[in-house]
This record gives structure tokens, sequence and C-alpha cells, in this order.
């Protein structure tokens, strides 16, 4: 009887999380239409389908501020409804990938260019005889690089460009759950974005391969400066709505939300599972806010919100349900931006520190589990790297935080294990 009821109660928070996933789909389309409220919506989502994609590129520039929503509003349905096919509970992690999908549709992400991914994924799960289920995270993450597809669709010869972009998709959703796999065994668990290490290691294969058939990966990025207010309204109500959801759910105290601090944050942290729902939604509205208090301190020296940095936020906001706290995002980007301001020759308010500082906290669990001095350690380093990561895979990881992320692991985990060989979690 007690189990059949934890079970029945298991399955009422998933639908109730469910509902809350439909709801920012709607919060999206809202949005969407009142920031281009005309035929032009849909001519510019259409643009967006067909336009190259990559680092950095705003579709907000590409199609309007509307059409970039509407594109992520598709790209979160879609993307929700395939992890309702597959028949699997909404959890921390089903929030930290659907937020991550919503966000990089405002990055470089649409229907067109993840379609093959995800398509890839299905066949890799095929061949080794095993549920899609098991592999439909990896391969969601794994549509971060997009970009390549959408990069073949434009610029492969015509009457060739739809054969190549297909294959190229068919070949990272089928390659990169099994890269995945092993690249964690390498940072262990201390970068939040997995995949986006496993994504930089496999463009950068790719990107060698097509450049040595003579295909150069030249930058198309562009930056919108338009639509700040209604950007951050949406914001405003995004982030209120969770904190409102978590309080209705009972998170109500101190003493209610508390205990997420005192996790790492070291993968696997699935928050839902650990502490519940209620705690795990105002943490989401905390951590969200942090970043997008950050940006609007920036708004007297020119910073303005936009597609890649509601992309940022997103992240962040999703990422507060598997693994981020304020406790151990706050030292890494204090590193970030501490590098940014003594070493990188280049402002604060740049495109690239900008999505860096709020990006680099995928390393929050270093923080979290040796203390905020070596997250603000990690932070620096991050900063310093990120700077460099990008020409590998020519710009089409749109993970690439990730991937320098992954290159911190590599760098500081045994430095700061050598120094600290215990370290415990609180």
């Amino acid at each position: 009887m007690a189990e059949g009821t934890i079970q029945k109660n298991g399955e009422l928070l998933s639908r109730k999380l469910e509902r809350l996933l439909f709801a920012v789909v709607g919060l999206l389309l809202v949005f969407a239409v009142l920031a281009q409220p005309e035929l032009s919506l849909l001519a510019g989502f259409l643009q967006i389908q067909i336009s190259e994609t990559g680092l950095i590129t705003d579709p907000m520039a590409t199609g309007g501020v509307g059409a970039a929503l509407l594109n992520a509003a598709m790209v979160l349905l879609l993307s929700t409804l395939l992890i309702r096919w597959m028949k699997l509970p909404f959890t921390g992690t089903t929030l930290a990938c659907l937020f991550l999908m919503a966000g990089f549709a405002l990055l470089g992400k649409n229907l067109v260019n993840i379609a093959p991914i995800v398509v890839g994924g299905w066949l890799h799960a095929l061949y080794r005889r095993e549920k899609f289920a098991k592999y439909v995270y990896l391969t969601l993450y794994g549509t971060c690089l997009s970009p390549m597809v959408s990069f073949l669709m434009v610029r492969a010869r015509p009457g060739f460009r739809w054969v190549a972009m297909g294959l190229c998709g068919l070949t990272i959703g089928f390659l990169l759950p099994a890269i995945a796999r092993f690249t964690t065994r390498i940072h262990q668990g201390y970068n939040l974005y997995n995949v986006g290490f496993a994504a930089g290691i496999l463009g950068l294969g790719m990107a060698s391969i097509l450049k040595g058939f003579g295909v150069e990966f030249a930058s198309v990025g562009s930056w919108s400066q338009e639509g700040h207010w209604l950007l951050c309204a949406m914001m405003v109500l995004l982030l209120g709505g969770l904190f409102a959801c978590g309080a209705a759910l009972g998170c109500r105290s101190w003493q209610d939300y508390r205990r997420i601090l005192h996790h790492s944050g070291r993968a696997v942290a699935d928050f839902v599972v650990l502490d519940g729902a209620a705690p795990t939604l105002v943490n989401m509205a905390l951590v969200g806010a942090i970043g997008l208090g950050y940006l609007l301190a920036l708004y007297p020296q020119g910073v303005r919100l936009n597609g890649p940095l509601v992309c940022c936020l997103f992240a962040m906001t999703g990422f507060g349900a598997f693994g981020k706290h304020p406790r151990n995002v706050i030292p890494v980007m204090a590193g970030a931006v501490l590098a940014a301001l003594i070493m990188i020759h280049v402002p604060i308010t740049s495109p690239g520190v900008l999505l860096a500082t709020l990006l680099c906290t995928c390393l929050a669990p270093i923080a979290g589990q040796f203390g905020w001095y070596w997250g603000v350690a990690a932070g620096f380093v991050h900063m310093t790297i990120v700077q460099n990561t990008s020409i590998l895979h020519g710009g089409m990881n749109l993970y690439n935080n990730g991937f320098a992320a992954g290159l911190v692991c590599i760098l500081m985990i045994p430095i700061i294990e050598a120094v600290k060989p215990e370290p415990t979690e609180e």
C-alpha cells in the first residue's frame, strides 16, 4: 500500500512538472506574439529554420524577437512531447535538459537542424537493441552540434546539401551518446555540461576532417539589441512563476529550502529526486535571478537582453534543478569576472565574456565540493581557456563553455585532489 502511494505521488508530481513545461511553452508563445504581432512572425520563423547558425548567432537578429521566441517555444514543445512519448518521469534531469533546449533555440538550434541528430540518436539505440528512452536525454543535449547541420545545408553544393546535412546530423546523433558516456569518467561529474565536452571533442574531429577537404568555417555572428524590456518582463514572469509554484507546493520557509544548499552539485544531482519539487523550483528561480541580476547591473554599460543572453538565463535556471544553487554558482561567476577584468583584453560587456560568465556555472560542483576559493579559481581558469576553444570546432559546438569546462576539469581536478586528497561533501 505504501509503495503504491509513493508511486502515485511520483506520477502526480511528474504530471505537475510536465504541465509546468507546457506553461513555459505558453509563456514563450505569448511573448512571441507580443514582440511581433504581424505576419513577419511566421516569415521570420521560417528564415531562422533555413539560416546558418553558430557561435555567436542571435536568431533575434535573423528573424526578429518574436520569431526567435516562437522557435524556442516549438523546440521546447516538441522536446517535451518526445520525453512524454518515451514515458519517462519528469524530474530535475528533465527540467535541466528541456530548459537548455528552449534556451539554445535562442542561440542556434531550430527544428530543421536538430531533427537529423535526434534520428541519429534513435539509430544508435536501434543498433544497440535498446530503448531510445535510455538515450533520449543524451540525444537532445547532442543537438548542440546542430550548427554543423545548418552550415552544410547552406554551404554545400545545391543538389547535395540535403544529403550532406542529413548524413552529418545522423553521424552526430549516432556517435555522441557513446562519447558522452566516456567523457563523464574524465571529469568525474564536476562538469554539468558533460555533453558539451563530448560534443567539443566530436566537433573537433568532424571540423578537422572537413577542413582537410578545404571547408572553411567563417564566423557569421550576430548580436541583437532589440526587445530588452520585453525580454526582461518575460524572464521576471518566468522566474516569479517558478518561485510561486515552489511556494505553492510547500517551500515557504528557509528551513524548507536550505537543504539544497548542502549539496555539492556534483553530477548526478537531481534536486527533484533528492529534495522534492518545491525547493527545486524555488532554487531554479533564485539561480536564474542571479544571472538576470548580473546582466541588469551591466545595463548602464550597454548590456541588453537578447537571444544568446536569454539562452544563458534559461540554462542557469534549468540547471537549478540539476546541480546549481546560489552557494556554488556565485564563486565561479566571481572568478570568471575577475579573470575578465585583469587578464582578458576585452570588456566584460563583450558577447563572449558575457556568455562565459553565465555559462561557466557548469563548474559549480567544484565550488560545492572543494570550497568557494576553488570555485573562484575554476571560474578564473575557465574564462581564460574558453577564449581559445571555439576555433577548434569552428564555432559549431553551441555548448562551447561545456567543452572548455571539461578541459578545466582535466587541468584542475588532479591538482585539487593532490592538494586536498580527501574532499568531503557537506
